[in-house]
């Protein structure tokens, strides 16, 4: 009993105190509670959110040639100031290109002179026309009075008359035949041979006489007839020619020529661009910031040549700014910039945009926020990492 007496009189304390601090934990200073969630948002004491950010450029592009080529001239080094426009390097094979460029030139100017003569010509064609449908009138008109001096009662008689003549000469041609049949086995110098022979002749040329006459008498009203009727097609076609000339070119003259030259256009813009392929220039003003090629080296389509930065103003963009935090900012809220580098220097800035699209850090959903300095210092450098305090 004395033994357990005396553990007890050295263990107790023990156990007392261990029961105070498991009871008084949530009350000591600087020990959380494991069941709360800690804030997700980087706020401040003066209620700002904080984000860390680097600086980045107004623009900036990585500048490629779009076809392969031998490098026949670099025109820039890095740090060369640079405007809009400026050739930065050069590649071969100009020479073919500029030739298909001359020839596209050509073809349309010729095609835009043939459109304003087309346009320009158009009284002329409408004058012309006019006279062309006076023309085929009068051409008619004598058609027509050749034909109805043919066309009658009297000249039908003749025709007539003709028919007939035309069928007795064929009676006694058949006749003089038969009767020639009877003797044609007789000697050549037999009289009743040659009497039969002598009227064969005589009929077979009488018949052809007669056989042409009603011919030329047919065929004269039928022509008479055909030019009269060739006439009026011709007058109907240039009064059809004359009224689609009454409000300028002839429409499908005038869409060719069109067609012509618009196909011209394009195939000058598109040899204008192939040759303007072969020069890689400035898309804007800048610096260039490095060059990666040398004269006389082979590239390849989409290899990156130079890269060129606009210094003019500069850009924060942030990194981890997560879904809680970007709730509290505005597009047009001040913002502090301090550089990691610079500690004791203080910029000035604006929240320009808040991207839509999201991205995934370390677990969490962060949104890119650009800010745009209304300052500037020579010491700051592309790619620094800055503090950004969201002021509120």
């Amino acid at each position: 009993m004395n033994k357990i007496s005396g553990i007890l009189k050295y263990c107790l304390p023990i156990l007392l105190l261990g029961a105070i601090l498991v009871g008084g934990c949530d009350r000591l200073p600087g020990v959380a509670d494991p069941t709360e969630t800690p804030p997700a948002v980087k706020i401040n004491e003066d209620m700002s959110v904080l984000a860390e950010g680097h600086l980045v450029p107004n623009e900036f592009s990585d500048l490629f040639f779009p076809t392969s080529g031998e490098v026949i001239e670099v025109l820039v080094k890095e740090g060369d100031q640079v405007k809009e426009g400026d050739t930065l390097v050069r590649i071969d094979g100009r020479e073919s290109y500029q030739a298909n460029l001359a020839a596209t030139q050509l073809e349309q100017t010729t095609a835009q002179q043939q459109l304003d003569e087309l346009n320009q010509m158009a009284a002329l064609a409408t004058s012309q026309a006019q006279v062309a449908v006076l023309a085929a009138e009068n051409a008619y008109v004598d058609a027509q009075e050749q034909y109805d001096q043919l066309d009658t009662d009297a000249y039908q008689d003749d025709i007539d008359a003709a028919h007939s003549d035309m069928l007795e000469a064929e009676d006694d041609l058949k006749t003089a035949r038969e009767e020639f049949e009877k003797y044609k086995d007789l000697d050549d110098g037999n009289a009743d041979r040659k009497n039969a022979e002598e009227k064969l002749t005589d009929a077979q040329k009488a018949y052809n006489e007669a056989k042409r006459e009603y011919d030329r008498l047919v065929n004269a009203l039928e022509q008479a007839k055909a030019n009269m009727e060739l006439a009026q097609a011709r007058w109907d076609d240039a009064r059809r020619e004359y009224e689609a000339r009454q409000n300028g070119p002839d429409p499908d003259e005038l869409a060719l020529a069109e067609a012509r030259l618009a196909n011209a256009d394009a195939q000058l813009v598109a040899a204008q661009a192939a040759l303007d392929m072969l020069d890689l220039v400035a898309p804007y003003s800048g610096t260039v910031v490095e060059v990666n090629v040398t004269t006389g080296e082979r590239i390849l389509p989409s290899q990156i040549v130079v890269k060129l930065a606009d210094f003019s103003e500069w850009f924060v963009e942030t990194t981890d700014l997560i879904e809680n935090e970007v709730v509290n900012i505005q597009p047009g809220q001040t913002v502090t910039i301090v550089p990691d580098a610079l500690p004791d220097l203080r910029l000035s800035g604006r929240v320009e945009s808040i991207s839509h699209v999201y991205g995934e850090h370390a677990g969490d959903v962060t949104y890119k926020v650009r800010i745009r300095l209304d300052e500037s210092d020579d010491l700051l450098r592309w790619g620094m990492t800055v503090e950004a305090r969201f002021n509120r």
